[in-house]
């Protein structure tokens, strides 16, 4: 019965433990990796740096004249405050670019691949692990 008590211990141990590891989405499983990318220019309404996944908030205007409101996923702070970047990177009434994967779904949702500032400059690229910076 002790052995018994002792597995199930183990069990539940190693399971508390494991369980984060199981939560987090792939990409693949929100965006379309393998369409064609998304260039949207607009406005930055926010430049959310928290985790799971820093998010920029973009207001894009449709040739209608419309209004959407985009949200682009992008790494997270440890990794683009490895890169340099921080919490006043972009500012709120910013023109800015995102190029970006867009999601399965079809909702105003994507994953940033690059920002384009408004001089050209590319900033926030998304580097894949082990890849070279890109130009």
């Amino acid at each position: 019965m002790k052995k018994l008590g002792t597995f199930f211990a183990l069990v539940a141990g190693m399971a508390i433990i494991a369980g984060p590891l199981f939560a987090h989405h792939g990409t693949g499983i929100s965006y379309e990796l393998d369409a064609p990318l998304l260039t949207m220019k607009g406005t930055v309404t926010e430049f959310a740096w928290r985790n799971p996944h820093v998010t920029i908030f973009l207001d894009v205007t449709e040739d209608n004249g419309d209004v959407v409101s985009w949200a682009f996923e992008h790494s997270n702070i440890a990794n683009l405050a490895r890169q340099g970047y921080h919490r006043n990177t972009l500012q709120a009434g910013q023109e800015v670019t995102v190029v970006g994967h867009p999601s399965k779904s079809g909702a105003p949702v994507g994953l940033t691949v690059d920002v384009i500032l408004a001089d050209g400059s590319k900033i926030l690229q998304r580097r894949q692990a082990g890849a070279p910076p890109r130009n």
